[in-house]
């Protein structure tokens, strides 16, 4: 088959990254923080910089042909300026400790930050913080100590992503050099379903189960008489059953009881839509809004459940439910 010049630049693209990605995996592993040096520093000549040099040569040539001390000694004052900011670039980076957040949550077509952690003793400048094929978070001036950076990362579609090698770059000084790294922090982001919002009562859209539980009261007649039961040490006196006490029946203890109701099944069957994407949309928003208002609540996948519960870890587990699907 005849390759086009369009599928032949993508097919190198995609072969020169494969040995790119397999050669950084040797220079620089995978760790859960980096300190630059020349290990695992770049730097090359920026388009800038490679005209300054050819400036230069140019000035030497002219400077030789002509015999001229001035412009001979001007090349080499530009020259020393060219070595200068070379080493300037390098140090610019060198030394620096970065450590980055492992593992971010969020919902598609939103901005999802990481945080990056930048330890230094020295001012370092003009710095460019990007993970692969995300925006660029550009820093001014990174001061000595231990910095907070976030940096963003979107994702158009649910699931766990590795957001890739985080590159830090800079062109300072004079813009003649770039010298860049590219870390490996193993990274993760898990993408839960935008939320899609359902109109009309949420508690139609579920089933409800009414389940008593049994729980402890310090405070009589606040809930409901459940039963009565042999007295514990350590029990409140409050709870104390003294009128069967008094008639010699011995120390029992009274138990109450409260109605919890209302219990939600949140099942993906139950959605009210045809395509599965919009219904995981759907129960990423009830979800949230049953949170919100703090109420108990499972999740039915189908081929997985939730169990009845309620706080931010089971929020956490039922939105990764949702991702994972």
């Amino acid at each position: 088959m005849q390759l086009t010049p369009t599928k032949l630049k993508q097919q190198l693209e995609k072969t020169f990254n494969y040995k790119m990605n397999a050669w950084l995996v040797r220079r620089i592993p995978v760790s859960s923080e980096h300190q630059l040096s020349s290990q695992n520093i770049f730097i090359l000549p920026s388009r800038f910089g490679i005209a300054f040099l050819l400036f230069i040569l140019l000035l030497f040539l002219m400077a030789t042909n002509y015999q001229n001390n001035l412009i001979m000694l001007f090349s080499y004052l530009m020259a020393s300026l060219f070595i200068t900011a070379m080493l300037k670039s390098f140090f610019n980076l060198s030394g620096l400790k970065v450590k980055a957040q492992s593992e971010i949550y969020g919902h598609t077509d939103t901005d999802l930050f990481y945080t990056i952690s930048l330890s230094s003793q020295t001012p370092r400048y003009a710095l460019n913080l990007q993970f692969d094929q995300q925006p660029k978070t550009y820093i001014p001036c990174c001061e000595v100590g231990t910095s907070k950076i976030k940096v963003s990362f979107q994702s158009a579609l649910r699931g766990r992503y590795k957001p890739g090698r985080l590159r830090i770059s800079s062109a300072y000084c004079f813009g003649l050099f770039t010298t860049w790294t590219r870390l490996d922090f193993n990274c993760q982001a898990i993408i839960y379903p935008k939320q899609t919002i359902i109109t009309g009562h949420l508690a139609a859209l579920s089933a409800i189960e009414e389940s008593p539980q049994v729980t402890s009261s310090d405070q009589p007649g606040m809930d409901e008489f459940y039963q009565l039961k042999s007295y514990s040490q350590g029990e409140p006196l409050s709870r104390v059953a003294w009128k069967q006490f008094a008639k010699g029946q011995g120390k029992m203890s009274k138990e109450y009881q409260q109605q919890q109701g209302e219990l939600r099944w949140l099942k993906l069957t139950d959605m009210p839509a045809n395509h599965v994407e919009i219904k995981l949309q759907q129960l990423s928003y009830l979800i949230i809004e049953y949170s919100n208002m703090g109420k108990a609540f499972g999740v039915d996948l189908g081929y997985c459940t939730i169990a009845i519960n309620t706080g931010a870890i089971h929020k956490q587990t039922c939105l990764t439910a949702l991702a994972d699907y």
